[in-house]
């Protein structure tokens, strides 16, 4: 492979890039592959780190660091839990220049890749990565912004793909809390089912555009990304770079709703069925008396009070070229 000179390479590729991994990903997979890249990286000479995350949240405060170090680019090594917090991580100091993401995904779901069509891990030639991404263009990304109501006041959170109330909500906590070791698809079809078991739909006020709408909904979904739960194409209409949240509904149907049409949602069939609405908007609310079971981007957590607003064209990101 011929060496590309540093000064034919990209802006980002020019200065020190650093890469956050998760050594758990994939069953330590994702760690494997990202070596196999460095390797070839580093008969380029490249200024490129790798840093392995130990424990939750360390990728928020690698992150941090990173900033700190005036990194030109930041790789993702992981799923959507490490990339939800390295979002984190940088949206909390978006006041700074940001450095460029690069996604390689290798985790249990890996959803906001399939709509950034990322390439798989199994699919990666090191020499073929390295020569493509330094033509891959920077796009802009939106991000999902939360302000929650959580045990000690008010609380920041930010997504880079979905975000979502009620079911999704039981279904991440039922996930997070048992083996993976079926993969992704399979271990999020396994927690959809356990949840749908256990989940009873909760009164909630819904405000879209300063219409207020009460329901007791099987799903509110927050959508920047199009996938979630494994590769379920919950919102085909939703684009990273759009400047609006892709919100679905789905009230007023019965349980039986979810058994009938569970495999159609992969499919992307859902939203024309009775009882689906979808909808685009830049901010909502929803309120609850009693804790709602709340996914962001694989994270769960309850709470009764969500303001959630998309940031407009905030993430700079590496997008392949398809």
């Amino acid at each position: 492979m011929a060496t590309l000179l540093t000064k034919d390479r990209p802006l980002w590729a020019q200065g020190r890039m650093i890469a956050i991994v998760n050594p758990h990903a994939a069953s330590g997979r994702a760690l494997r592959t990202w070596e196999g890249l460095k390797r070839v990286a580093d008969t380029w000479h490249m200024s490129l780190a790798t840093w392995q995350t130990k424990r939750p949240k360390h990728a928020t405060q690698l992150t941090q660091r990173a900033l700190e170090l005036n990194a030109s680019a930041l790789f993702v090594i992981g799923g959507d839990g490490t990339l939800n917090e390295v979002v984190n991580g940088l949206m909390a100091n978006r006041n700074r220049p940001l450095p460029v993401l690069i996604l390689i995904p290798g985790g249990t779901g890996s959803d906001f890749s399939r709509t950034l069509y990322a390439p798989e891990l199994r699919h990666l030639s090191p020499q073929l990565f390295w020569e493509g991404i330094m033509s891959w263009p920077v796009v802009y990304a939106d991000i999902g912004q939360l302000t929650l109501q959580g045990p000690g006041g008010i609380v920041q959170k930010y997504f880079a793909n979905v975000a979502d109330v009620g079911l999704g909500g039981v279904t991440a906590s039922y996930v997070n809390h048992h083996s993976k070791r079926l993969g992704g698809r399979a271990s999020f079809i396994v927690g959809a089912f356990k949840a749908y078991q256990i989940f009873h739909p909760q009164a909630l006020t819904l405000t879209i555009d300063g219409y207020q709408t009460q329901m007791s909904p099987l799903t509110v979904v927050m959508a920047n990304g199009a996938y979630f739960g494994g590769g379920m194409w919950i919102a085909p209409t939703a684009r990273i770079d759009d400047g609006v949240l892709t919100v679905i509904l789905v009230d007023n149907v019965p349980r039986s709703f979810f058994l009938r049409h569970f495999l159609q949602v992969y499919r992307g069939r859902h939203t024309t069925l009775p009882g689906v609405r979808v909808m685009e908007t830049q901010e909502l609310r929803i309120d609850a008396n009693t804790p709602l079971p709340l996914d962001i981007d694989g994270e769960d957590l309850l709470t009764k009070h969500i303001e959630c607003r998309i940031i407009p064209a905030i993430l700079p990101i590496l997008r392949p070229i398809t």
